[in-house]
C-alpha cells in the first residue's frame, strides 16, 4: 500500500513536536517534510531523519498533505503557494488568531483547494459542539449563556479559536441569534439579553479547557471538555489527514470527517 506522504508546517511548535511524536503509531502514513520559520534555529538540523527547512515550494512539492499549526500569516503564505503550485496537495489546518480580514482572504484562498480547518483536533471537542448545538435548540432563549476556557501561558489568543466556534454551535441551534461579548472590568455593567459571555484564563502548562454554561431559574447547564494530554489534537490531525487525502478538493471541517 503506497503511503501518503506528511509534510508538517511549524515542527518545532507545541503541536508539530506532538504530531512528530505520534505519526509512527499511523501505518498508512509517511513522514516526508519538515517546514519551519526562516530564522529558528533547527534550520538545517534533523529531525526524525528529514532536514528541516524553510521552502515552502519544496514543503508543497514533497507532501501530500501538509499539516499546518502555525501562524495565520504563515498560513496565508502556504495558501499562496498551494495555488501557485500544480500539485493537489490537501492541507490540515488548527491555525487559530485570525482577524477578521485574514479570515476573509484564508476562505478567498482556499476555493479550489483541498483544506480542513478545525481549531480544534480533539474528537470530543466536536461531539461537544454538537452537544451544544442541540442544548441551544432546546433552552437557548431562557437560558443566560457563558463560555469559559483556560489555556497554557504561551496560548496568543483570547479567546480561543475554540470558544468561539462554540459559540456558532450555540448560534446553529439558538432560534435568536446571540452577540459575543467579552468580560472585561467595569463597576457598571449589567448582563443584556442574548448575549454569550466569553472570559479566558491563561497560566501554566494547562493544555485546554472549554465549559459552556446554560443558567436558567433554579438550574444550569454545563458542558466540559478537558484535554489531558496533546496527542488527541496530533492524533486528530493525523486521522484527518488520513480522511481528505481521497477527498475532492473543497473546505472541510473535522464534523464532516465525523459524519
Amino acid at each position: 500500500m503506497k503511503k501518503i506522504k506528511i509534510g508538517i508546517f511549524g515542527p518545532k511548535g507545541r503541536m508539530g513536536e506532538s504530531i512528530l511524536k505520534q505519526i509512527n503509531n499511523f501505518a498508512e502514513l509517511q513522514l516526508s517534510s519538515l517546514c519551519e520559520n526562516k530564522k529558528h534555529s533547527i534550520i538545517g538540523k534533523e529531525l526524525e531523519g528529514i532536514v528541516v527547512h524553510s521552502n515552502l515550494k519544496k514543503l508543497v512539492g514533497e507532501s501530500d498533505v501538509i499539516i499546518d499549526f502555525t501562524i495565520p500569516e504563515a498560513t496565508i503564505n502556504l495558501l499562496e503557494e498551494l495555488r501557485n503550485s500544480n500539485k493537489q496537495t490537501a492541507v490540515v489546518t488548527g491555525t487559530t488568531g485570525f482577524t477578521k480580514s485574514q479570515e476573509k482572504k484564508f476562505l478567498k484562498l482556499c476555493k479550489g483547494l483541498k483544506i480542513l480547518q478545525s481549531f480544534n483536533m480533539s474528537l470530543g471537542i466536536n461531539i461537544l459542539k454538537e452537544l451544544v448545538k442541540k442544548t441551544a435548540k432546546n433552552i437557548s432563549e431562557e437560558s443566560d449563556i457563558e463560555i469559559s476556557e483556560i489555556h497554557h501561558n504561551m496560548k496568543r489568543d483570547i479567546p480561543s479559536g475554540t470558544a468561539l466556534t462554540l459559540a456558532e454551535s450555540i448560534n446553529e441551534g439558538a432560534k435568536v441569534k446571540k452577540s459575543n461579548i467579552y468580560r472585561i472590568q467595569s463597576s457598571n455593567l449589567l448582563r443584556k439579553n442574548n448575549e454569550i459571555g466569553f472570559s479566558s484564563i491563561r497560566g501554566g502548562d494547562v493544555i485546554g479547557e472549554h465549559s459552556v454554561y446554560f443558567f436558567m431559574d433554579g438550574e444550569r447547564i454545563e458542558l466540559t471538555h478537558r484535554a489531558t494530554d496533546r496527542k488527541i489534537f496530533s492524533n486528530g490531525a493525523l486521522k484527518a489527514a488520513i480522511w481528505i487525502f481521497n477527498k475532492k478538493p473543497g473546505m472541510y471541517s473535522l464534523i464532516d470527517m465525523l459524519g
